[in-house]
Order: C-alpha cells, then structure tokens, then sequence
C-alpha cells in the first residue's frame, strides 16, 4: 500500500491502469457507460503521442507517403478523368493541407504539376507496374499499421491484396467525387432548400449544418478505413468511435497547427526556402498520428479489458490458463460439429484479452496444434484431440516458438535440478492428460477474473 499522502494518487492510477478497462458496463445506466467509454477515449488519446511504437508507425508512414504521393494521385487523376473530373485534385488537396496556410496551398500546387506532367504512356510496362507497385506499398503499410493495433499477426493474402487494394485506388477517388458533387449539388437543389425553408431554420443554423456536412464526411471515411482495412472483424460500432475521434482530432490538429507551426516565421529564418518541406513533412507526422491514434480507439471500444495486456506483460500462469482453455475450447467445438472459432470468439467465449489469446494461438498454430480453415473462416485441430498432451500444450505456452532461448552457462547446479525436478514432477502429475480428457469433463468457464496478473512494463 502507498503512504497515506499518496493513496489518492495511487488509486486514480489503479483505476486508469486497470479498472477502468474491465469495468462490465453492462449493469451501468447509459450515461454511466457514456462516460466511462468517453474517460476510455481521453485515456488513449493522451497516452497514444507518447507511445514509441505508434510514433515509430507513422514517421514510416510519412516515408511511404513521400513516395507514394504522387503516384496515388496520378492513379485517382486517371480515374476522375474519365469522369471529366481530374481538376478537383487540386482543391480537395488543398483543402486537406490548409492548415499549412500558405505552405498548402504552394505544396498542393506543385503535388498537382507534378501528376500533370506525369505520361503513363512514355513509362512502358516496368514504369507502370513500378507505379501501381509503389501505391499497393503504402496502402499495405496503412493496414500493417492497423493489424499491428489490433495485434493481427497476419495479412491479407496476395490475392485478397490486390483484389481489395485495387479497388480502393479505383473506387476510391469516384466516391469522394461522388460525394462532394452531391454535397454542392444538394445546396443548390430545389426540393433541399424547399424542405430547409418548411423547416423555418434561420440562415445562421443552415450555414452551421453546411458546414458540418465536410466533418460527416470526414467522419465516414475514417469510419469505412477502421472497418474494412484492417484484418479483423471490426464492429460497426467500434469504427465508428474512431472514426469520430479521428475526425475531431484531425480539426483540432488542423487549427493547433495552423497557429503554433504553420503561421510561425520561425521555420522560415531557420530553414529558408525549406521552410515548406520541413512544415509539410510536421503536418505529415501529425495527421498519421491522428489516423493512427483514431485505430486504437476502435480496437480500445472493441476489446477494452486487452488494452491491459498491450500495456503490460501477462504472467507465465495468465498465459498458460488462457492457452490451455482456448484448445479446450476449441476441442469441445470440433467433438459437437461446431463452426470454427476466430480469435476474437474464443476471447468473449473465455472472458480473455484478444492479445493473449492471439499469442497463444500462434504459437499453437507454429506447434502443430491448430491449423487455420479457409471456409469458413476460423481455428481447428491440427490432429485428434488425444494425440495433444497437455503437458505439450503447456511446454508451448511457456517456450513459445517466436521466443529467442538462451542459455545460461554459469546457472548453479542446485537451481538446475530444483528445475529439473518441478519439471520432472510435472510431467509426472499429467502424464497421460490429453486434450480430450479436459475437453470432455469440466464446462469451460471464464479464465480472466483479475487482471492484476499482468506485470506492467
């Protein structure tokens, strides 16, 4: 226990450490879980700039951007042109860089000289797939990026790849078209301003509501990114909370930088006449933080308790109860001729963090236990259920595959043989134990009941 001073301190700690992630919501009247889903939001969103690993993500996203910026706009100018509508490249870019002030509207401008002298007919057959190559390379790093916040380990196949990034360059750019065309088209439309005036809005409501339309859109496309582009299944619901606070992030972001950095003639005296391309690769840094900032959102409103685990460290037994209970689990689906299990039902099955169970699944996966079926989608038993000992399952847990084993020369003899024999003892008490004798025995029960079994890093 903290000194008496401290027990304040140390209990708010606690709370936003761990218990305010396992909080069952279910029992809480609706403006209870509004606001402990808010205070889960205001968590992420203060911690996530300080995190190295989703700083790292997008200092190697503004890299790829570089790269690929030009080359993704060329594709949406040939896409939109065959809708006569390559000239709205410039003013949606612009648009997007206008918290760079003036430094937008030049960066924008020179992005677009660039697509317009780029010819694709003068680049041949290497030129072009080196092209399409280099857009398909940053599209994978976004959803690298995302699976990673998710603590997907796997990607999409080569073939779901180019089936699903293709058509986001093709259809990409004709929606976002599509969508400000029935923006500035509504505004003029007879039958929107006949409904506005039976309404009796004043001009000052409608011109709010017009305004908003920009940060609704805004909102759908992160909402539509967090849903489909990483490989998981995302909810509706979970998207759409970082879709939001990506949205509201991005405005504030827009406004903070357009004060402090991009009016600032500081960069000016000091970088001169790369005082552009220093702005421009800030602003970069800053809206790949929000995108990937509004990611951990959707994976926090989705699997809240497996925050905790991405935090801190599962314990040796936290992990071997939930590895031994997920092939339970999964054998008792195989014996009743039930669908395959996904990650993330064997987690609301057994009340477990998503990230240890996506650990120990591969791991089983690499042991040989589990195999992954295709259709439908989902985890099965690599061999019958009495060929997979427990103690093997056990061993896997706590020597995982993808762990680097080192070994200590000078450990004591004595320390070695008090191993050995725990070992030995071991074995001995489960020799005999498969799979199949758990699965058929015991029901499963929830195997996370506190999560004061994570150490903190």
């Amino acid at each position: 226990m903290p000194p008496d001073g401290l027990g304040a301190l140390w209990r708010a700690g606690r709370y936003l450490d761990r218990d305010l992630w396992t909080a069952d919501l279910s029992s809480r009247p609706r403006s209870g879980r509004l606001a402990i889903r808010l205070l889960r939001v205001l968590v992420v969103v203060g911690r996530a700039p300080l995190d190295p690993q989703i700083n790292l993500e997008a200092t190697a996203l503004v890299y790829r951007t570089l790269l690929s910026m030009v080359p993704l706009l060329a594709v949406a100018f040939s896409v939109l042109k065959a809708f006569g509508a390559q000239y709205e490249i410039e003013p949606l870019l612009a648009q997007m860089l206008a918290p760079l002030g003036a430094a937008g509207v030049e960066v924008a401008t020179r992005i677009v000289e660039f697509v317009s002298n780029l010819r694709v007919s003068v680049l041949g057959a290497v030129g072009l797939v080196a092209l399409f190559y280099t857009v398909i390379t940053v599209i994978e790093r976004i959803e690298e990026a995302l699976n990673r916040i998710w603590n997907v380990r796997r990607s999409r196949s080569l073939v779901r790849k180019f089936s699903d990034y293709l058509s986001i360059l093709l259809v990409g750019p004709v929606l976002v078209f599509a969508a400000l065309g029935l923006m500035a088209s509504a505004r003029s439309s007879r039958v929107v301003q006949r409904v506005l005036a039976l309404t009796a809005l004043d001009p000052e409501t409608v011109a709010v509501l017009w305004h908003a339309v920009p940060f609704l859109l805004l909102v759908v496309a992160f909402s539509l990114l967090y849903r489909f582009l990483p490989y998981a299944r995302v909810s509706a619901g979970a998207a759409v909370a970082g879709g939001v606070t990506a949205a509201i992030l991005w405005e504030l972001a827009g406004v903070a930088f357009a004060a402090l950095v991009a009016g600032s003639t500081r960069y000016a005296a000091i970088y001169s006449s790369f005082a552009v391309l220093v702005v421009f690769l800030l602003w970069l840094q800053v809206a790949w933080l929000v995108v990937l900032v509004g990611g951990q959102v959707a994976f926090v409103h989705q699997h809240p308790s497996s925050y905790v685990a991405l935090r801190g460290h599962p314990s040796a037994l936290l992990r071997e109860r939930v590895g031994l209970a997920a092939l339970v689990e999964i054998t008792r689906r195989h014996l009743g001729g039930e669908a395959p299990a996904r990650a993330d039902d064997l987690g609301r099955a057994l009340g477990a963090p998503l990230a240890i169970v996506d650990a120990v699944v591969e791991d089983f996966v690499a042991r040989g236990f589990l195999a992954r079926a295709v259709e439908p989608e989902g985890l099965v038993l690599a061999r019958p259920p009495e060929q997979i000992p427990v103690v093997e399952v056990l061993d896997a847990v706590r020597e995982p595959v993808a762990g680097a084993a080192l070994d200590v020369a000078d450990t004591d003899a004595a320390v070695l043989s008090v191993l050995q024999r725990r070992d030995d003892a071991v074995h001995d008490a489960l020799s005999g134990l498969t799979v199949r004798t758990l699965a058929t025995t015991a029901p499963p029960e929830p195997v996370v009941t506190d999560l004061s079994t994570y150490r903190r890093r």
